[in-house]
């Protein structure tokens, strides 16, 4: 990850490349949500339209007869307000070995936190803000992962909830039953979407795990790290789901919502030193984040 520099002497707001690819890596990487349809500019919710389309397709004739215009329909889908609050103590920093790389004395804001250690700490955020989305992007926040985040569901949760969606019953996953397993969920994807350059099997690292194994038994235990992981051409991503659930779908199916590309947000790094008197620095941020999906009858969810 590109490290980040930022100047904790002066309350600047950072805009520009750094902020972007701050918030790209928080909100954007992730093993499995980065692979979903990006929706940007969403600042609560937004409208998504879903066009079905009839029979288009008529017997040839010398009269114009209007038929296949189908049916317009629209699904709302919601971003969360999320933010980050951090505070270091200046004395954190005074009492290790870093001491030796802050600036003389005690009373100025330049001297809270080391300048390498600014740049470790913004990335070390990003890294942890991305896990965390890729784990609430299937099972929701408010978990411990997320304990202080409670307002998205989760795709699980909505796939589960969601009567269109072709769910196969789940049963216990292991080196052995994995492969029949993976040839249910792909039994049922709609032959509509079945030759889709876009089809993806997501599971999480256990069950992929499984699933290396059963391959490397069934090639006289030959497995190679670098393969890419595929069922009968359709590519598997592994992703932050729950244990024996698997979700077979078009990738862009999926949508991660956010307010990041059109309205940077602002990354506010604020030493308190001269504000409050207190020898700490915060770390200030707010976006948006949800997850959702388009539509229902084009996603197999493997579940108990």
């Amino acid at each position: 990850m590109k490290n980040f520099k930022l100047s904790f002497t002066d309350n600047t707001t950072f805009y520009g490349k750094d902020l972007e690819g701050f918030y790209a890596n928080a909100l954007l990487k992730g093993t499995s949500k980065e692979s979903f349809k990006l929706i940007p500019d969403v600042k609560s919710t937004a409208k998504i339209g879903k066009l079905n389309l009839g029979s288009i397709l008529q017997d040839a004739d010398c009269s114009f007869a209007g038929t296949g215009e189908g049916t317009l329909s629209q699904k709302t889908v919601t971003a969360h307000d999320v933010k980050i609050n951090l505070e270091y103590c200046q004395r954190t920093f005074e009492r290790n070995y870093l001491s030796q790389m802050m600036r003389a004395g005690s009373n100025n804001d330049g001297s809270v936190m080391p300048a390498s250690v600014e740049e470790f700490l913004l990335a070390e955020v990003a890294l942890k803000v991305a896990n965390d989305l890729e784990y609430i992007s299937w099972q929701g926040s408010g978990a411990t992962v997320a304990a202080n985040f409670v307002s998205e569901t989760g795709l699980q949760a909505k796939l589960l909830a969601d009567g269109g969606v072709i769910d196969v019953t789940a049963t216990t996953l292991s080196s052995s039953n994995i492969l029949a397993q993976i040839n249910r969920v792909y039994d049922a994807i709609p032959a509509t979407i079945k030759d889709s350059a876009d089809l993806v099997i997501y599971m999480n690292a256990k069950t992929a795990g499984f699933y290396k194994q059963a391959l490397a038994s069934s090639y006289t235990g030959f497995y190679s790290e670098e393969q890419k992981l595929t069922f009968l051409g359709v590519k598997i991503i592994v992703g932050a789901l729950s244990d024996n659930r698997m979700v077979a779908c078009e990738s862009t199916n999926l949508l991660l919502l956010t307010d990041l590309v059109s309205d940077f947000n602002d990354v506010l790094v604020l030493p308190q030193r001269s504000v409050t008197g207190a020898p700490v620095v915060r770390m200030v941020a707010d976006f948006k984040f949800g997850v959702d999906f388009v539509y229902a009858d084009e996603i197999v969810y493997y579940n108990i």
